[in-house]
């Protein structure tokens, strides 16, 4: 009986949106996340990782289902995942040298910055209001934190 209960509830809370269970993040592939950021005029996250990567699992594990990061990223931004195995062209222009690698570009689809490794769901918030807000044109991260 508790264990029905318990599935119950589980199933309630992923059917209604809202009550604490992340949706999945709305990754598209590197040409369509392109094309439809010029057209909505969104700043661009670009995730470079790999299968192999612990880090990258880590970070998909983590940071990538908590609710906040998700719904701040689906509502602010157009959200690129690459796979570094599978796309050398991409990891040699972006001159990717480990995984993760993080990249912000803005509306003009110029890359304003990367942040290479794993970074924590609370960091990673920060890092997205950080551009999203365009506190990147006057201040350093260091400088956003302390103002927050």
């Amino acid at each position: 009986m508790v264990k029905k209960c318990i599935f119950g509830i589980m199933l309630v809370g992923l059917l209604i949106p809202g009550l604490g269970f992340a949706a999945d993040i709305e990754w598209l592939s590197y040409q369509k996340g392109m094309v439809l950021a010029k057209k909505q005029d969104k700043k661009i996250f670009l995730h470079f990782r790999a299968d192999w990567c612990g880090y990258c699992k880590k970070m998909e594990k983590t940071t990538f289902k908590k609710s906040a990061v998700v719904s701040y990223l689906n509502k602010n931004f157009v959200s690129i995942k690459v796979d570094g195995d599978r796309e050398g062209k991409l990891v040699s222009y972006y001159k990717v040298k480990g995984y993760p690698d993080n990249w912000f570009i803005n509306e003009e689809q110029k890359n304003l910055f990367n942040l290479p490794g794993y970074l924590s769901p609370k960091a990673f918030l920060i890092y997205l209001e950080y551009v999203h807000t365009d506190s990147y044109k006057t201040m350093t991260p260091m400088e956003y934190v302390k103002s927050r």
